[in-house]
């Protein structure tokens, strides 16, 4: 096992890790933050290979691709989206699945 290896199997148990000690917290954040069915189809198409007007064009309410650069540098700030390969858009840091968050539970 090369250096490289090694240390990507250590970032993925230390990744493994956090996301398990932190769960609750993490689940907590995005639950707060994707607060509207708007905000949680944005994330859900914040894929890395969206681009804003893809994201736009493809939500069931109106919005605009500017709207969602800011909401996307706002997520990027919080750590709930991370820089994709393509520059300029981002990829969801977290499966909301995976949290427990499969709907909007809107007006709570």
């Amino acid at each position: 096992m090369d250096n490289l290896e090694s240390l990507t199997n250590m970032f993925a148990e230390f990744l493994t890790i956090y996301k398990f000690v932190n769960k609750k917290t993490i689940a907590d954040m995005l639950a707060n933050e994707l607060n509207k069915t708007q905000l949680f189809e944005i994330y859900q198409l914040t894929d890395g290979n969206n681009s804003t007007r893809d994201i736009a064009a493809k939500l069931t309410q109106k919005c605009a691709h500017g709207t969602i650069a800011n909401i996307w540098k706002r997520w990027a700030l919080k750590g709930i989206v991370v820089p994709s390969e393509t520059k300029g858009r981002f990829k969801a840091a977290f499966n909301l699945e995976e949290y427990g968050i499969t709907e909007v539970k809107e007006g709570e």
